[in-house]
């Protein structure tokens, strides 16, 4: 069960959609209100079923190429470190506003494009989700990677469909500190993966040396 809680909050920290939920409503805003929550709908699917898909492929890749869960981590801190640090200083609102701008110039006809990029993609998952999810699959097992996936897609489902309501009654500045929150946190996961990986790479070269 520990493993369970480790693994969602794990995923949370990077996949919440709650930081970025301003920006999301804005994208869709253009659209007709009608068509909105199925954009909302379609946009979790095709990010859920990419992250997915690289769980499942993710894997006998780095195989393939010669790379171990270590490099993964290490690498994957990196990225994550880097994403959190981004968060921490111009907030996710900030970095993706621009996303916003590009789609609120298109025509509200391209709702169903919308919902594939950049909503799906890279919005709600993008490379340091991908990243995660791979780590969580080769520390916690694939069942319970899919099971952080899956209840993480189930809480952003509630945020996107309350997404209205939740914002006109705690408003933007609240979100934003949320989003600041969640950015530290993910700031020590990723020093944590990082540490981990490097330790475990030193551990192995030691080895290599006695023997």
């Amino acid at each position: 069960m520990d493993s369970w809680i480790d693994a969602i909050i794990s995923v949370m920290l990077v996949a919440n959609v709650a930081p970025i939920l301003p920006t999301v409503l804005g994208v869709v805003e253009p659209v007709p209100r009608s068509k909105r929550r199925r954009i909302l709908l379609l946009a979790l699917l095709v990010g859920n079923v990419s992250a997915l898909a690289f769980l499942l492929a993710g894997g006998p890749f780095l195989a393939a190429v010669g790379s171990g869960i270590d490099d993964l981590r290490v690498a994957g801190g990196l990225i994550l470190l880097v994403f959190a640090m981004y968060d921490l200083l111009f907030s996710r609102e900030q970095r993706k506003e621009p996303l916003g701008e590009i789609i609120e110039a298109e025509s509200p006809a391209s709702g169903s494009e919308v919902g594939l990029v950049p909503l799906g993609i890279p919005m709600m998952v993008g490379p340091a989700t991908l990243t995660a999810i791979l780590v969580v699959s080769e520390v916690y097992g694939t069942g319970v990677a899919i099971i952080a996936l899956l209840a993480n897609g189930l809480v952003n489902a509630g945020i996107l469909f309350l997404g209205g309501p939740l914002m006109d009654r705690i408003g933007h500045g609240v979100i934003r500190t949320v989003g600041k929150v969640f950015g530290l946190l993910l700031a020590a996961l990723a020093i944590s993966m990082i540490r981990t990986g490097v330790t475990n790479m030193w551990l192995a070269v030691s080895r290599g040396m006695d023997s």
